[in-house]
């Protein structure tokens, strides 16, 4: 859960979802790493639209 607002991209950047995605599931990223598992997790949950950038996501992310 994002404690504070992320940001989001200008229209037209941004986060995307592939048209066929299915719903977040718990063993999605199981085979990744502790660190990586964490990052990818956290992107799979953002919002459509929201800002990707490195910065961003080290700012909102204490394990990154």
């Amino acid at each position: 859960m994002i404690s504070h607002a992320y940001p989001m991209a200008k229209p037209g950047y941004g986060k995307r979802n592939a048209p066929d995605q299915r719903p977040p599931a718990r063993e999605d990223f199981a085979l990744l790493p502790a660190r990586e598992r964490y990052v990818a997790g956290f992107i799979d949950r953002l919002p459509q639209g929201a800002a990707m950038s490195v910065k961003q996501l080290a700012k909102h992310l204490p394990l990154y």
